[in-house]
């Protein structure tokens, strides 16, 4: 019997996982159309700039928000929605910087074209594609992957705690974590 829980548990992590790398190349996609807008006369008001910082980090709660919550109804303890959003932040942050590593790649990057890998290089190269890349991609990868594991592990924990607090059985169980 605990073989069939632990291949429940397995299913829902590569679940997790499998959401937050479509997430990933979705919000690619989702912050170039966010660029294009217009927003006709609203692009005077003051307002505008909390509402793009919002539809900007706020379509990030998407596949975490159901993932922990879902995994919250299920989990014993904490930790397990926990590691669900963790899980869900951490493939999403993946597969984001993994699409942004091949458009620099293949020169679809506007500005950045001529440090296509099958295009013409000159003697300089590599070393202007590497500065690219470490300053673009890996550093930023590096700073947002901390984030993506400390907030969605919060995220998740805050999740258990609000399943816990509604169904009125987390009294006393603090130690669960």
């Amino acid at each position: 019997m605990p073989s069939a829980a632990m291949n429940t548990s397995k299913r829902r992590y590569l679940w997790y996982g499998s959401v937050g790398l479509i997430f990933g190349v979705f919000d690619w996609f989702y912050l170039n159309w966010l660029a294009d807008v217009s927003w006709g006369s609203m692009g005077e008001s003051i307002l505008v700039i909390p509402v793009i910082l919002l539809l900007n980090y706020g379509i990030w709660l998407a596949p975490i928000i159901p993932a922990t919550i879902f995994d919250a109804r299920r989990a014993r303890q904490a930790l397990s929605p926990m590691l669900a959003g963790a899980l869900t932040w951490s493939c999403a942050m993946l597969s984001y910087y993994t699409f942004y590593a091949i458009l620099l790649s293949t020169g679809r990057l506007e500005h950045l074209e001529h440090l296509s890998l099958f295009g013409e290089r000159g003697g300089s190269f590599w070393l202007e594609y590497w500065a690219m890349f470490n300053r673009i991609i890996l550093s930023q990868f590096l700073e947002w992957i901390g984030i993506a594991v400390i907030g969605g592990g919060m995220v998740g924990a805050l999740a258990y705690w609000f399943v816990r607090q509604r169904s009125g059985s987390y009294a006393g169980k603090i130690g669960a974590w």
